[in-house]
């Protein structure tokens, strides 16, 4: 590997499994120390084991701003500077085939993983690098937020509000040196998708 995240801190949420923990894989190798944030309190440590001295696992529910907030801080005071925020985590929610079907009962989650915990994460991990010389935030949405589809209306909804957020806070954090993408991936065989 090129060393190129040398020196540089990051979180990772949803880190535990699918593409939070290959990126936090990636990272590592690439020379990043990486606060690893996931509900999953088992696959979370291992993986901050694997990973060595380099990474550090923190149970977190990325809809709770105490916790994301408490994640944030526990990053500088671990690591001594947060440059990346990946607010990756997620989950797709119930599926029915029919529109007319969904109870909408899971709604109100998928929003907050899907959605409120990017705004958190943004706006935790922003607070911090525009104070600090900026940095680079990450937001994975999905290809279901841009094409529309049958089923997981939900899910759908939430990842194409992840790509406005993320087009909305780039604008206001540009001031402050903080560079904000989206990631809209394709389906992926992880766990969740499985």
């Amino acid at each position: 590997m090129g060393q190129e995240l040398k020196g540089k801190v990051a979180v990772i949420t949803g880190a535990a499994s699918g593409i939070g923990r290959a990126t936090a894989e990636l990272f590592v190798a690439e020379g990043a120390r990486v606060l690893l944030a996931d509900i999953d309190g088992e696959r979370g440590p291992e993986l901050a084991r694997e990973l060595g001295d380099a990474a550090f696992f923190r149970r977190t529910d990325v809809a709770s701003a105490d916790d994301v907030q408490a994640l944030v801080e526990e990053t500088v005071q671990r690591f001594g500077a947060l440059h990346i925020m990946f607010n990756n985590a997620g989950i797709s929610g119930a599926q029915h085939p029919r529109f007319l079907d969904d109870d909408l009962s899971d709604f109100h989650r998928v929003i907050d993983v899907n959605l409120y915990s990017v705004l958190l994460g943004s706006r935790c991990a922003g607070k911090h690098m525009a104070a600090h010389g900026g940095g680079v935030i990450i937001n994975t949405a999905s290809i279901a937020g841009i094409l529309p589809g049958q089923a997981l209306v939900s899910y759908r909804a939430s990842k194409a509000a992840v790509i406005h957020l993320s087009k909305c806070i780039a604008i206001d954090l540009a001031e402050y040196g903080i560079r904000v993408n989206c990631l809209a991936p394709g389906h992926i065989r992880t766990p969740l998708t499985a």
